[in-house]
C-alpha cells in the first residue's frame, strides 16, 4: 500500500510506502552479519555489476538455506533502499505560489505524487523481479544440495559395502589362521613325542654300549673258556649294536622329517598372517596367545 502525507510546514509531500505480506522468520543478529558481510564481499568482487546469488552467500556465510534467503531479501531491500529516496523535495515553482495557487500546488503536487508512484512502481518491480530471483536461486542451491546429499550417500554405501567385504576376507583368513595353528600345535606335540623316543632311544643305547663294555669285560675273563663260546658272544654283541644302531636310525629320520614339518608350518602361518586394517571397530580380529 502507497501512501501520501503534505508537510505543511516544509511544503514537502512525503511518500510513505507500506507493504503486507506473509511474515518471514528473521536470523539471529550475528548470522545476519555475517550474511551481510558475505553479501557486500561477493558484491564487490562482481563489480557491483549483479548481486551474489543465494547459493554464493550461504556457502561463503556458511549459514543454513532459509537464513541465507531471509538473509539475502533483506540485504537486497537495503540495496534498492540506498538508490531509490522515499521523499520527494516539492519543485521550487510549487513554493513560491503555494499561498495563491493552491490548486496549481495541488496539481504540481499530483505530478510529483505521480512521479513518485512511478518510482515506487519501478521498485516495487524491482524488487518483485530480485525476490523471483531469489526463489529460483534457491530452488536451484537446493537442487544442488540434493545432488551432493545423494553423492554423499553413494559413496557411504559403497564404503559400507567394502568394510562389509572386508569384514568377510579376514574372517576368511581368521579361519586359516586358526587351521593352521592347530595343525602346529599338533606337529609340536609329535615332535615332542619324537623327540622323548629319541632321548628313550639314547638312554637305550647307553645302556647297551654298558652292556656291551661289561659283555667285554666278560668275554676277555672268559676267553679262556674257548673260542667258540667267545664267537658266539661276539656275535650277539655284534646283532645287539646292529639293532640298537638300526632302532636309533629310524628314530633320527623321524625326528628330522617331524621338524621339517613343523617349519614348514610356521613359514606358512607366517605367509597367511597379513595385516588387515579394518573400516570399522566391529571388524577387529584378536589374535590369540
Amino acid at each position: 500500500m502507497i501512501c501520501l502525507k503534505v508537510d505543511k510546514n516544509s511544503s514537502r509531500i512525503i511518500l510513505i510506502m507500506t507493504s503486507t505480506g506473509a511474515a518471514i522468520m528473521r536470523p539471529a543478529s550475528d548470522t545476519m552479519e555475517r550474511i551481510s558481510a558475505a553479501a557486500d564481499e561477493l558484491f564487490e568482487q562482481n563489480g557491483r555489476a549483479t548481486y551474489p546469488t543465494v547459493d554464493a552467500v550461504r556457502k561463503a556465510a556458511r549459514v543454513n538455506m532459509n537464513d541465507a534467503n531471509s538473509g539475502m531479501r533483506e540485504w537486497r531491500r537495503n540495496q534498492m533502499a540506498r538508490a531509490v529516496p522515499a521523499a520527494v523535495q516539492i519543485p521550487a515553482a510549487i513554493t513560491e505560489v503555494q499561498a495563491t495557487l493552491v490548486a496549481q500546488v495541488w496539481q504540481v503536487a499530483q505530478a510529483v505524487a505521480g512521479e513518485s508512484l512511478g518510482a515506487a512502481q519501478a521498485t516495487w518491480n524491482a524488487e518483485r523481479n530480485q525476490l523471483e530471483t531469489l526463489n529460483k536461486e534457491m530452488a536451484d542451491a537446493f537442487e544442488a544440495q540434493a545432488a551432493e546429499l545423494e553423492s554423499l550417500r553413494s559413496g557411504l554405501r559403497a564404503a559400507a559395502d567394502q568394510a562389509e567385504s572386508a569384514a568377510v576376507t579376514v574372517r576368511a583368513l581368521q579361519g586359516e589362521v586358526d587351521s593352521l595353528r592347530a595343525r602346529l600345535a599338533s606337529s609340536e606335540s609329535d615332535a615332542r613325542r619324537d623327540a622323548a623316543r629319541m632321548e628313550e632311544v639314547e638312554r637305550r643305547a647307553s645302556e647297551l654300549c654298558r652292556e656291551l663294555d661289561h659283555a667285554h669285560q666278560e668275554l676277555a675273563a672268559a676267553h679262556a673258556g674257548g673260542r667258540e663260546a667267545m664267537r658266539a658272544h661276539a656275535l650277539e654283541l655284534a646283532a645287539v649294536r646292529a639293532d640298537a644302531r638300526q632302532a636309533e636310525a629310524v628314530l633320527r629320520g623321524e625326528l628330522d622329517v617331524s621338524r621339517q614339518q613343523q617349519r614348514e608350518l610356521m613359514q606358512i602361518v607366517s605367509a597367511a598372517a597379513v595385516p588387515v586394517i579394518p573400516g570399522d571397530a566391529r571388524y577387529n580380529v584378536k589374535e590369540g596367545p
